[in-house]
């Protein structure tokens, strides 16, 4: 049973690798593409705004459901291995971060700006409680990679998404004929 158990976190640890591993450079490629593809287009484009407006949210979202598996079976494997627990009381206390990013999760798919306020002083949080207890230099690597970057990232996607949501609904509810006079006028202004 132990060995079993101890393949099956192999298995995990190395999927969740190679998702690390493709999926970070993926979105920052997706982002950049995004940041790349806005500078050409100075106006507000109602045509292409729907689905510039999911992937922003997409990858929020997604950073937000990876950095819960990640966190989860983080907390698991520590709490696991290092012997001071069951197996039970190691998948219990993993359903924490599981279940404050599923919190997130939903509260992002109503109410996008407070959860971008929340993720930001969630990461602002984590560094000042970093500070505090004084980190070490490993233990700074992994939090900024692995906690505080998406955080941050999901916080500003989260933000533009639903700003970018409130442009388009103004440019179309105004006058569906003049959306995109309407559109370049509010991209001007904000």
């Amino acid at each position: 049973m132990e060995l079993a158990f101890a393949a099956f976190l192999t298995i995990v640890t190395a999927v969740s690798a190679a998702a690390l591993v493709i999926g970070v450079p993926f979105a920052f490629g997706l982002m950049a593409y995004d940041i790349v593809q806005s500078r050409k287009a100075r106006v507000f484009e109602v045509e292409s705004a729907p689905a510039h407006i999911a992937i922003e949210r997409g990858v929020a979202r997604a950073f937000v459901i990876l950095g819960a598996a990640f966190w989860s079976v983080a907390t698991f494997v520590e709490l696991y291995s290092a012997g001071g627990s069951g197996a039970g009381e190691a998948a219990l206390t993993a359903l924490i971060p599981l279940g404050a990013s599923l919190v997130t999760l939903v509260v992002g798919w109503y109410w996008e700006r407070l959860t971008a306020a929340a993720l930001m002083l969630g990461a602002i949080g984590v560094v000042a409680y970093g500070v505090v207890y004084g980190f070490g230099g490993q233990t700074w690597m992994i939090l900024t990679a692995m906690l505080i970057g998406p955080m941050v990232t999901a916080s500003v996607l989260f933000w533009l998404a639903r700003r970018e949501q409130e442009a388009y609904e103004r440019a179309t509810a105004l006058s569906p004929q003049l959306a995109f006079a309407f559109a370049a006028r509010s991209t001007l202004e904000g």
